[in-house]
């Protein structure tokens, strides 16, 4: 299974919990800085997905892209999402991969873009992941099962290629996305994720990553201030 060894690997290298001051930001990946880019670790699930750090003067970003091929950046940090519930981030979509209408389940679970926030256990079938999506023919708002597994859960953020090219922002309760998603309130994530995947497909996918930060429910609320909404 396509995730499967993901939180099998993560185990082993060891999720490690921190104690943090309640600030509005835990993290923050602006990726202006080559350091950001060198803390994120990859995972390669089949065959590597070139990511490339991308600069245009002091800004940068991540770029992926996947020749199909499926691996993974992720960060290990611990945090309570009771006191950091809202995940942020933009990312694009440059190329989808090809999903024909004709494939089968298994084939079709390849995605340009996907955020994770991950619950790890040493027991695996406790283990959960959130998996938010940028689909291009599922509406959004559509709630799924992983065919890896019930215990990934599947969230269409954003859907169609529409806006392909063009930055979004994203900002997502994962506190009560959890909730919604298991039935239950959860306590601490051990780690965040990025993924770009075409490897069911034996296609091509290309997405950009940037701005990446787990918040305080407080920052949602400023940022809603500022852009009235």
């Amino acid at each position: 299974m396509k995730l499967r060894f993901f939180i099998i690997a993560l185990i082993i290298l060891g999720i490690f919990f921190g104690v943090y001051s309640k600030e509005l930001y835990l993290k923050k990946f602006t990726f202006n800085d080559s350091k950001e880019f060198k803390a994120w670790n990859k995972m390669i699930l089949n065959g590597a997905v070139e990511y490339t750090l991308m600069k245009y003067g002091s800004e940068g970003f991540i770029q992926a892209h996947s020749d199909k091929s499926c691996s993974a950046l992720y960060y290990r940090l611990g945090f309570n999402l009771k006191d950091y519930p809202i995940l942020s981030w933009k990312w694009r979509v440059l190329k989808f991969p090809d999903v024909s209408t004709d494939m089968a389940e298994r084939q079709s679970d390849d995605y340009a873009a996907r955020v994770y926030v991950i619950f790890p256990f040493l027991n695996f079938s406790l283990s959960k992941f959130i998996e938010y999506v940028w689909a291009r023919d599922i509406p959004a708002g559509t709630v799924m099962n992983s065919p890896a597994g019930d215990n990934i859960k599947i969230i269409v953020a954003r859907s169609s290629d529409s806006q392909a090219g063009d930055w979004a922002l994203e900002s997502r309760n994962v506190y009560e996305d959890y909730s919604m998603l298991f039935g239950k309130k959860p306590k601490s994530a051990g780690a965040i994720a990025i993924m770009c995947d075409a490897d069911s497909t034996k296609s091509q996918a290309e997405a950009s990553f940037d701005d990446i930060a787990i918040e305080a429910l407080a920052r949602l609320e400023q940022r809603k201030a500022v852009n009235g909404k």
